[in-house]
């Protein structure tokens, strides 16, 4: 399961990018943020990528809409996505480190992929002990008792490419039964989906996403590892996108213009704070449409190019969303000292709109000054201090392959939005590699598109985060250390609703061992803090631990078993409004997993 969010705003910041990506003379130098092809990835996963965002051959970005989108200014650092994951999905095949065939037109080297498609559909079983950290077992409602938890796995993997589209639809929803607490019997969806279309060639592309997860609407999980909590606590996260964009290259420089629309929902029983008679929480959505030019020139100079751009953003939803917009002009010149050395400044003007209480309204000049350096040992570095959404703030992203097994990947951002907003851009400027797997940044690497170490809320914030990941690839051997860390500040709350300040840090450490061709091990720990009214606590510890093994029986049937502890920074069955608030102690949970998973 997926668990990090990402609180990001909608600006205009990435059109420079996607412009120059086509542009002679500084192009050369600098060709996107997107535009590095992942060397390796973490986890059990796979080093796998996708059309979106990939490179050809460490060049321009194949799909500039995804590129353009994931450099605005308020988008997520894309920390490595380090966690255990469905034991069951540990050797399943295409999951131990192979492509697809033709996956990836960044991976294949080449713009055109090799037409072929692969459907794997698989079916899968799990039975699940669970004792404590579940108020309600046994009628003690204190957090003790235990479950037996019953879930069905149906599976659908496909991949596929024509001459000019390649597709990916990972869909796995989970089918569970509660022995005792029959009323949690439900579906846990699980859905990523991307369709990276060029009609044509050069000029004219189509992208498209899909996302769907679960997460706990309290928050106080761990980012990774696994718990089970009931459908009170529930929220279902789903975003869809799309996003035309038109490029095409004159005597006198390059032209980019592109839509976005973005559809996010949340979804889940309203949710209260203790002795609140407003929720904090209730299902809510937003359609937001983005559109957005900008024109590269051709060098002044050898060195010099100038990027005027705008973007135009307009909200349809609920709470502070209904109405909204986001409007940004700007203009870039960019010098390059070297060819891997590009110093860019820029100013402009952005109004913002929010209808949340106290109504939000700026409009301000905005500026940056910054740098991108690409590595020749293969890295880029892209860094900038920039006044954006009436503020100050650093913008870092980074990945730096460190020696030929090792990367590090880490990000800096700051943005003014809701949890909505950022998770529509977050899809929209994401991928998913053949495996099914949420992919961004710039390496490609596997990411975190929702957050259950936080409280969903509908509120307007200012979000502050910061993601670190260190991944060691071996032969038969990756481990992966990530540090992430979320700070919400209240702006303004939607109306009727309750609004706050939360803030999170994290850190997990993974490691996934192939014993052999038919046995494969995974070891997971975390650790964070976590601070929101929510959780009815001020600092909240979490922790977790996850061990799981996976053992081919026959070409197409797998068998499972896996131990997870997790400490809940929610205690009880009853979260907040429910009746019993259930907070008198930490949930202290123990999973006992064994499963069966047979592929098609």
């Amino acid at each position: 399961m997926r668990k990090i969010h990402r609180l990001v705003g909608v600006s205009w910041l990435a059109l420079a990018a996607a412009a120059a990506a086509a542009t002679p003379g500084v192009a050369f130098a600098d060709s996107g943020d997107s535009g590095a092809s992942a060397a390796t990835t973490s986890g059990a996963s796979t080093s796998a990528t996708t059309a979106s965002g990939s490179s050809v051959s460490g060049g321009a970005p194949a799909f500039p809409g995804a590129a353009a989108l994931s450099d605005l200014g308020g988008a997520p650092p894309f920390g490595t996505a380090v966690r255990l994951g469905d034991a069951g999905t540990l050797l399943a095949p295409g999951l131990s480190g192979e492509s697809a065939p033709g996956a990836g037109i960044g991976g294949s080297g080449s713009a055109v992929p090799t037409p072929f498609i692969q459907i794997q559909p698989s079916i899968g079983a799990t039975e699940q002990f669970v004792t404590g950290g579940y108020g309600g077992y046994g009628g003690s409602g204190n957090g003790s008792g235990h479950e037996f938890v019953t879930s069905i796995n149906p599976s659908l993997l496909i991949n596929g490419a024509t001459r000019a589209t390649t597709f990916t639809l990972a869909y796995n929803p989970s089918i569970q039964f509660y022995s005792n607490q029959s009323q949690d019997n439900g579906i846990n969806q699980s859905l990523d989906g991307v369709i990276d279309a060029t009609l044509i060639p050069q000029m004219l592309t189509v992208e498209a996403r899909a996302y769907a997860t679960e997460q706990a609407t309290s928050g106080g999980l761990p980012p990774g590892g696994s718990s089970v909590y009931n459908n009170n606590n529930r929220t279902l996260t789903q975003s869809y996108s799309i996003t035309p964009s038109f490029n095409d290259t004159f005597e006198t420089g390059t032209l980019n213009l592109l839509y976005s629309a973005q559809f996010t929902r949340q979804s889940g029983n309203t949710a209260y704070l203790t002795n609140q008679n407003n929720p904090y929480f209730e299902t809510g959505d937003v359609f937001a449409q983005t559109e957005a030019g900008s024109f590269t020139t051709v060098p002044f100079f050898r060195r010099f190019d100038d990027t005027p751009s705008f973007s135009a953003t307009e909200d349809v939803g609920s709470g502070v969303l209904n109405g909204a917009h986001q409007y940004f002009i700007k203009n870039t010149v960019r010098y390059a000292i070297v060819p891997h050395v590009v110093l860019s400044a820029s100013g402009g003007y952005e109004d913002l709109a929010y209808s949340g209480i106290p109504p939000t309204l700026i409009r301000d000049a905005t500026w940056s000054i910054g740098a991108r350096i690409r590595f020749p040992d293969n890295g880029i570095l892209v860094a900038r201090y920039q006044h954006l959404y009436g503020f100050n703030a650093p913008y870092i992203r980074l990945t730096y392959q460190l020696t030929q097994r090792t990367t590090l990947s880490a990000g800096y951002s700051e943005a003014l939005s809701t949890q909505q907003q950022g998770i529509g851009l977050g899809v929209a400027s994401s991928g998913v590699n053949s495996v099914g797997l949420p992919i961004g940044g710039l390496s490609g690497q596997p990411v975190l598109l929702s957050n259950q170490s936080l409280s969903v809320q509908s509120s307007l914030t200012r979000n502050r985060q910061f993601s670190a990941a260190l991944t060691t690839q071996y032969t038969y051997d990756t481990v992966s250390l990530s540090v992430q860390a979320y700070q919400d500040t209240l702006v303004a709350r939607a109306p009727g609703l309750v609004g706050f300040s939360q803030k999170s840090a994290t850190v997990s450490i993974s490691e996934s061992h192939q014993f052999s061709p038919y046995a494969t091990g995974t070891v997971y720990f975390d650790y964070g803090r976590t601070d929101s009214p929510a959780l009815n606590s001020s600092t909240t510890s979490t922790y977790g631990f996850s061990a799981a093994f996976t053992y081919r029986l026959s070409p197409t049937l797998y068998a499972n078993a896996q131990y997870s502890l997790t400490n809940n920074a929610y205690g009880g069955y009853d979260i907040g409004g429910y009746g019993n608030t259930g907070y008198g102690s930490q949930g202290v949970q123990n999973i006992f997993t064994v499963g069966f998973r047979k592929t098609f």
